[in-house]
């Protein structure tokens, strides 16, 4: 410790430089060195079938020091364990059994460490396998036979994307580039392809394509469909953009457990939150079509007797992962682009947003048509800018580059650009026709779903649970929106863990050997975290009735108040009352609104709008503000005059508007 005549006039500041004067012959201390912040961000998928998956951090202030990171893993056995120290924001874990996980992460350096970012609840639940090489050797014969097939006959470019996978050659997350996929050879389609309707994946090719009668027949076509129409609800959108309700994909989640085609992909990217306004552009051009002419028994003889046997359900399920539920019996080629023009809507109250939706369809209707897009008007350049509308672009076949160059200013050129580039040579699959596998004839005594497993009532229950996806994103994404304005940290993490029941539920009717714990969301109860679907919630939880309980809808919220305050002052006196006014939100856990303004675009919060104000005398004054975290409040003061019988009067309207947690039980599909 320095001498008393050394210690500086000014102390150390906060960052830790040595400010102030020091006396002659006085040295000042070494500089303060403090341990770096604590990572900005620590994110993960919360739910993944994959075998890899990234876990990553934001930076840390080393304040000039060096910054490492320790990330640490609580899993299976039940004490964190550190998995990665350095100096990279991102970790990727390989290899980790069935079982729930949670990350935490600190920065460090000679300084010392920073607390702590603790992260949610991971769930890895890869589905079951199943070996079919070694029971049915005979699948290597067809493999070769299905590689001649492929080879000497055309194929068709899918739109189905392959997740990222460490099996897969080139596996490091290309969503955009990547093409090949499991059953296909090459990364291309062939006719008589088997599919799985639950996965919406394509399958191996069963039917016999070396039969003579087997035949493939092509004809031209020249059809073309558009429209222009504005999205009204979420499952609105859903069909504007042409994606079902079946399929192994999550809307809620970041993690696709299974091949995710173009159509889902699209429509996960344009959930937001319940209010963005959205319109759909969808032009598509049909070029040909394929069909295929088949024997009465087209399945493979070694499949037929090899393979199925009536009434084992064990059986079913492994013809049904090899050939899938159906074969692809026909198809067309040609070229679609869908534009998606979005607005966020938040700002505006209900009139406004039909209003200005309504507005937006008419706009683009006028400019984009069927046969090409004319020129942007200046208004409807003022529209698109006043509303920050955005442009997504989403192609299959033609240019499809055209998606990573679209934007506001240039939709027209790039639309008419995408038009006059569709010809034969970039035409790829755009609709496809699935036929049931024949019922083979040696087995007629037999009820067909006694020789093909059943996938009528998993369909319906994937249908349900897909339906209360959307929904479950749509919540969560709304949640995080507002986020910073409110702490929604246990919301989210009630997000996170809903999103990964929701993903064990769907899985268990996605993957045949898993049927039996596929059911209806009404009497679905969670496996629990020592099942072999592991989860977050306790086993035997009623998993619709704890989302409806725990994962709360945000719902607008308008407070208002009329305030009518008045003095009165003697013939000789100034009388002055000074008076504040709150309106408040309903509850602490609202958040006030700070997408919403006021109609002159004044304030955003609240609203003030004054009826009449008369201080006759000096010192009056109004202010109005945010309260609190969810009151406003208008503070006045208004005084008389000096002189003369005098009355000071301030009436006016205010209002807060917000966003409060509701608790909704979620819709369930008929």
């Amino acid at each position: 410790m320095p001498p008393e005549e050394c210690l500086p006039q000014e102390f150390l500041t906060a960052s830790g430089s040595n400010e102030g004067y020091y006396p002659d012959g006085c040295e000042p201390p070494p500089p303060l060195e403090l341990p770096p912040t604590t990572p900005a961000s620590l994110s993960y998928t919360a739910y993944t079938t994959q075998p890899l998956f990234t876990v990553s951090w934001g930076y840390s202030d080393g304040y000039g020091q060096y910054v490492t990171y320790e990330l640490e893993e609580l899993g299976s056995t039940g004490y964190w364990q550190q998995v990665y120290q350095g100096g990279s924001t991102f970790f990727t874990a390989t290899g980790r059994p069935p079982s729930v996980y949670r990350y935490r992460v600190r920065a460090c350096t000679n300084a010392g460490c920073s607390p702590y970012r603790d992260g949610s609840t991971l769930v890895v639940n890869p589905p079951p396998a199943m070996d079919l090489y070694a029971e049915y050797p005979f699948l290597y014969t067809h493999d070769q036979q299905n590689a001649q097939y492929a080879a000497s006959t055309q194929g068709f470019r899918t739109e189905f994307e392959l997740p990222p996978d460490a099996s897969v050659p080139g596996y490091l997350g290309d969503w955009d580039n990547m093409s090949f996929k499991p059953g296909t050879v090459d990364g291309m389609l062939h006719l008589g392809q088997g599919f799985n309707l639950l996965k919406e994946s394509y399958a191996q090719i069963c039917i016999d394509t070396n039969h003579p009668a087997f035949q493939i027949v092509s004809v031209p076509r020249n059809a073309t469909e558009f429209f222009a129409k504005r999205s009204v609800s979420v499952s609105h959108l859903r069909e504007l953009l042409d994606v079902g309700l079946s399929g192994g994909i999550s809307a809620s989640g970041s993690d696709f457990s299974v091949e995710a085609s173009a159509d889902k992909k699209r429509f996960v990217e344009q959930i937001s939150d319940s209010y963005q306004e959205s319109v759909v552009v969808k032009w598509a051009r049909e070029v040909d079509e394929w069909t295929l002419n088949t024997v009465a028994d087209p399945l493979k003889p070694d499949f037929v007797t090899n393979m199925l046997i009536p009434g084992n359900p064990n059986a079913q399920a492994k013809f049904r992962e090899r050939c899938g539920d159906k074969y692809v019996h026909g198809l067309t080629r040609g070229a679609r682009v869908y534009m998606v023009f979005q607005f966020d809507a938040k700002k505006y109250t209900l009139e406004e947003r039909e209003q200005y939706g309504a507005k937006l369809e008419l706009a683009i209707s006028n400019v984009v048509k069927a046969t090409g897009a004319s020129t942007l008007s200046t208004e409807t350049q003022q529209l698109l800018s006043s509303l920050g509308v955005t442009v997504e672009a989403y192609a299959l076949g033609g240019d499809e580059n055209v998606r990573f160059r679209i934007n506001r200013d240039n939709f027209v050129s790039e639309y008419n650009a995408f038009i006059g580039s569709v010809s034969a040579t970039n035409a790829v699959l755009v609709k496809q026709s699935l036929s049931h596998y024949d019922h083979p004839t040696q087995f007629l005594n037999y009820n067909y779903f006694q020789v093909f497993a059943d996938y009528r009532i998993p369909f319906e229950q994937l249908q349900r649970w897909n339906a209360i996806d959307i929904e479950l994103a749509e919540r969560c994404k709304l949640f995080n929106s507002y986020q910073s304005y409110a702490n929604y940290g246990d919301d989210l993490d009630k997000c996170r863990q809903g999103t990964a029941e929701v993903m064990i539920a769907k899985t268990r009717c996605m993957e045949t050997l898993s049927w039996p714990g596929c059911a209806h969301p009404l009497s679905y109860y969670t496996p629990g975290p020592i099942s072999s679907s592991p989860g977050p919630l306790p086993g035997n939880t009623l998993l619709h009735g704890w989302l409806g309980n725990n994962v709360r809808r945000l719902e607008r919220e308008t407070m208002t108040h009329t305030g009518d305050r008045h003095v009165n002052g003697g013939f000789w006196n100034k009388e002055c009352g000074s008076f504040t006014d709150d309106v408040c939100l309903s509850s602490s856990s609202c958040a006030v609104d700070y997408f919403r303004s006021d109609p002159a675009r004044l304030t955003q919060g609240y609203l003030y709008k004054e009826i009449l104000y008369s201080s006759p005398g000096s010192g009056g004054s109004v202010q109005s503000y945010i309260y609190g975290t969810t009151c406003m409040r208008t503070a006045t003061t208004i005084c008389t005059s000096r002189f003369g019988s005098t009355v000071a009067d301030h009436k006016f309207e205010q209002a807060i508007y917000g966003q409060c947690p509701q608790t909704r039980q979620f819709a369930i599909v008929n």
